[in-house]
């Protein structure tokens, strides 16, 4: 590693975190009061990983926009991931988590409708596709690939084609909100 003032740098690094962090809002439940969280943990995550800057490599800010950008993906993953927890699993997730979240947990009979519709496409869909949707629902795509006998860039082609299903019929991102499919 290449030593660095970050002390000549902190005014930009600041305006490249605001700027990462405003890009942010709106997306994945992220909010306008989140934007000083945001900026605050993009700049923790450029201090945690200084040390591995190396100005043979790239320049400072070119390391910066990278670190910031993987970040943000990584804010977002964890937002989704939390997101998708209380629809098949409610009782992992008490109230206050999706309070903070903003989003409202679907009711009981939300839920029962969106099951009987998910397993109305799952038996439209080919055997195969079947397989890999009973495999997924125990592990990730690598262990359903194990479980299959099959590559994994095999189950990332069925996932598209299983998405493809659920899109059609309206099973997507926006089925709990207003005007999503119901």
């Amino acid at each position: 590693m290449t030593k660095v003032n970050l002390e000549l740098h902190v005014a930009t690094v600041r305006g490249l975190a605001r700027m990462k962090a405003n890009a942010a809002i709106g997306q994945c439940g992220l909010t306008t009061d989140d934007r000083e969280d945001i900026e605050a943990q993009l700049l923790l995550a450029l201090c945690s990983r200084a040390r591995r800057f190396d100005s043979k490599r790239s320049s400072l800010n070119t390391f910066t926009c990278r670190v910031m950008d993987k970040e943000v993906a990584s804010i977002q993953r964890y937002r989704l991931a939390r997101r998708r927890l209380h629809l098949g699993r409610p009782d992992l997730v008490d109230g206050t988590a999706l309070d903070d979240l903003c989003i409202a947990s679907p009711s009981a009979v939300e839920r029962q409708e969106f099951w009987l519709d998910v397993h109305k496409v799952v038996n439209t869909l080919p055997a195969q596709l079947r397989e890999t949707v009973i495999a997924l629902r125990c592990g990730s795509a690598t262990e359903a690939s194990r479980m299959l006998g099959t590559a994994k860039s095999v189950v990332y082609e069925r996932i598209a084609l299983i998405r493809q299903a659920f899109l059609a019929v309206g099973i997507g991102p926006t089925y709990f909100t207003t005007g999503g499919a119901r």
